[in-house]
């Protein structure tokens, strides 16, 4: 498939109005607003919804910084999603996620018995989820213990997010930035 186009001079006023917020509200935080984003506002209200989830996950919720993204890494790594890789890699160094473990899912290894906690219930976890498996209880109930009920929803629902990221990010094609290399070989 080829990339999706997104040219904001072609949105009505309403949608303009969406994505000036959007763009603005995101800035505020030190993020961008492209690769996926900018596929997505082909559908301004789509987008407004996916984008209003992904910002509380990422700015509001409850999982400490390095543990979400070890997630996204995780995820991108194992869907393929170079452009969630490269968009996080800088993010997840700054928050502290290890460089041995960083690496390691770089170059595609098992990383979930080498991961020191909190990192290995979240492999776990994602071991599961990625699978479509249920969570086995005994991993439920130690990443309670960890992250608390809804760091452990979160947990599970940002499995499911950045899944569908992947999705979008490979769908339409959201290309690396210019001069940017895959990250997977």
């Amino acid at each position: 498939m080829a990339q999706l186009p997104f040219d904001p001079s072609t949105l009505s006023p309403v949608d303009r109005a969406i994505y000036e917020r959007l763009v603005e509200r995101r800035k505020a935080q030190g993020a961008g607003f492209g690769g996926p984003y900018a596929a997505l506002m082909n559908h301004p209200q789509l987008c407004e919804k996916i984008e209003a989830l992904g910002y509380y996950l990422k700015f509001q919720g409850h999982l400490p910084r390095e543990v979400y993204q070890f997630l996204v890494l995780f995820v991108a790594r194992r869907t393929g999603a170079a452009f969630e890789w490269v968009d996080h890699i800088q993010h997840a160094e700054a928050a502290g996620v290890p460089s041995s473990l960083i690496g390691a899912l770089q170059r595609g290894e098992d990383v979930g018995a080498a991961a020191a906690p909190p990192y290995d219930l979240v492999v776990q976890v994602l071991d599961a989820t990625l699978s479509w498996r249920n969570i086995p209880p005994r991993v439920q109930d130690e990443s309670i213990k960890a992250f608390g009920v809804q760091g452990f929803v979160e947990l599970v629902v940002l499995s499911g997010f950045y899944q569908m990221f992947s999705g979008i990010n490979q769908g339409f094609d959201v290309a690396l930035p210019e001069g940017v290399k895959s990250p997977f070989k």
